[in-house]
Parts: C-alpha cells; sequence; structure tokens
C-alpha cells in the first residue's frame, strides 16, 4: 500500500521577512487595543498613539471589528491555502507549515501559494 509521502509534493515557501514584522506587531497592537487598552501608553506614541486614543475614546467597538474580521479573514484565506495545497498534492506537513504561516501572516502567504498555483497549471 502506497503512503501519502510517495506521490506528494515538498513545497513550502516563506514571504519576506518584513511581513511577519508588519502584520504579526499589527494584530497584537489591535488585539491590546480591543480588548486591554488600558496598558496602552497613548501619548508616547504619536500618530498611531491619537488614532488609537480616539477609537478607544469615541468608538470601541471599531478595533473589536477590526480584530475579529482580520483573524476570520486570517482563517478562511488559511483554509483555502490548505484546499489549493491539497489539489497540488503538497505534503502534510508542508500544508501545515501554510496552514500555520497563513493564518499568522494572512495575504502574503496566500498570494505564494496562488503563484504556485499558477505556475503549476500553466506546466501542465
Amino acid at each position: 500500500m502506497e503512503s501519502e509521502n510517495d506521490q506528494s509534493v515538498e513545497y513550502f515557501k516563506r514571504p519576506h521577512l518584513i511581513w511577519y514584522v508588519l502584520i504579526i506587531p499589527s494584530m497584537t497592537y489591535l488585539g491590546i487595543l480591543a480588548y486591554m487598552p488600558d496598558v496602552i501608553p497613548f501619548d508616547y506614541l504619536g500618530p498611531l498613539g491619537m488614532l488609537s486614543k480616539y477609537l478607544y475614546l469615541n468608538h470601541r467597538i471599531v478595533p473589536i471589528v477590526i480584530l475579529w474580521m482580520a483573524l476570520a479573514t486570517h482563517l478562511f484565506e488559511a483554509i483555502y491555502v490548505v484546499k489549493t495545497a491539497n489539489s497540488l498534492s503538497i505534503n502534510v506537513k508542508c500544508r501545515s507549515r501554510w496552514f500555520v504561516q497563513t493564518l499568522m501572516l494572512g495575504y502574503p502567504s496566500t498570494r505564494l501559494m496562488n503563484k504556485y498555483y499558477a505556475s503549476h497549471h500553466k506546466k501542465n
């Protein structure tokens, strides 16, 4: 009996480091703004602090909605990437990496999988 790994492809690619540096801290900041805004030193963050303080004082629901929409979008992108990877016969280990990466980064990871998918179908 053949195992899945006998006919699977090992493909995983990371987006540029800048995406990790931008997206993960931004999502973390958004989560803190949404649920623990008292720990943010608004006055020391310049324009970001001014905007954050304005949202905190006047529109508390906005950061919460943005956070949950972003998390939902990342989750749906991660599921899409795993389904795409599965259709390309990418092995389970790499699909798991794609899922976690896309859950954290969203579009930069999805874009890489879409490029791979497009190049794979051009060959066939």
